[in-house]
């Protein structure tokens, strides 16, 4: 298995790039409630040019890739845009975030463990205070390592896995691995820390 780096989620360039050939993943859906067509379910990926129609009473949460805001919306219609979210729907609230990061597990073509690289970055970029939501089935457990140690370890839990409370923060500046492991197979990514980092989106 491979590891791919897809950078800020996905960055503009590569989004736009992307959409022109097909649907790209635009937006992480946080939360939902009420009705909601099509359905709106949580920590699940929309694609540009998705469009969800909201009862009055129903809200929707979306943290947009490109723009790096995450919008609350309530009622009406909200379309998922190459540069943002917008729609004819009551906005809640809107906060612009520090832009989320994806690391995808793809399979290598010599099937060898290996760490495949995209957009010019050597390592992916965590939190000091990691904080994965996991985009379906397969990862039980993420645990960051240092020199070979294990500095803390996360159960995946309903799709997220957080930085345990008691543990100290990551130190910006130096060198950890993040070890993702699902199905009896550990796969090793190189990670770097930033204080100012969001949230990392792992694609099993």
């Amino acid at each position: 298995m491979a590891l791919t780096f897809c950078g800020p989620a996905f960055g503009l360039a590569a989004l736009l790039a992307a959409g022109a050939a097909t649907a790209a993943p635009m937006a992480l859906i946080v939360d939902s409630r009420g009705a909601i067509i099509p359905p709106a379910l949580a920590l699940t990926e929309a694609e540009e040019g998705a469009t969800f129609t909201l009862d009055e009473t129903a809200e929707l949460i979306v943290i947009h890739y490109a723009s790096c805001v995450e919008s609350h919306f309530r009622g009406g219609e909200v379309a998922i845009g190459p540069l943002g979210a917008t729609g004819g729907a009551e906005i809640v609230a809107e906060t612009e975030i520090e832009c989320p990061r994806k690391v995808a597990l793809a399979e290598a073509p010599d099937a060898a463990a290996s760490v495949v690289l995209r957009g010019g970055e050597e390592r992916t970029v965590v939190n000091a205070r990691p904080f994965f939501v996991v985009l379906g089935e397969g990862l039980t457990e993420i645990a960051v390592e240092r020199g070979g140690a294990v500095v803390g370890a996360m159960d995946v839990r309903g799709g997220i896995a957080r930085w345990p409370a008691g543990l100290p923060s990551l130190e910006a500046g130096a060198e950890y691995d993040i070890a993702f492991t699902g199905g009896g197979v550990t796969r090793r990514a190189p990670a770097a820390v930033s204080p100012a980092a969001g949230v990392t989106i792992v694609q099993p």
